[in-house]
């Protein structure tokens, strides 16, 4: 092995974490838009693990237990979160965001392997 590629095996991508924070509540908000149908292909959803912003695990975990799309919106219309609008997110659509939910799982592979990192700036 060249010392090109030892470097490249080094190398982590970074990715701010609102960026990420952005791309998990598109993907989110497409699961929502198209419950229950959206949920019942588990293995190709992302993991909750793939969700790297916890707020975004939690909205993931309503999905995840809500028996109807009502539901699932009332129960993210009553989490107690932090770092997101939770009133912005629902007022979102979500029929754009078909590709999001495979992008998170992608991207949930790269950060499990240590090759993308959230970063904060300022941090």
């Amino acid at each position: 092995m060249g010392a090109t590629a030892t470097l490249r095996r080094h190398v982590v991508e970074t990715i701010k974490k609102l960026d990420q924070q952005r791309h998990e509540l598109k993907a989110l908000r497409y699961l929502l838009d198209f419950f229950p149908q959206s949920m019942q292909n588990r293995h190709a959803l992302p993991s909750r693990e793939d969700f790297q912003i916890s707020d975004c695990q939690r909205i993931y975990d309503v999905l995840l237990s809500a028996k109807t799309q009502d539901d699932a919106t009332k129960a993210i219309a009553d989490l107690d979160v932090e770092d997101t609008d939770i009133e912005s997110f629902l007022r979102l659509g979500g029929k754009f965001y078909h590709s999001y939910p495979q992008m998170v799982k992608e991207r949930g592979k790269d950060f499990r392997a240590g090759t993308v990192k959230v970063v904060v700036p300022g941090e």
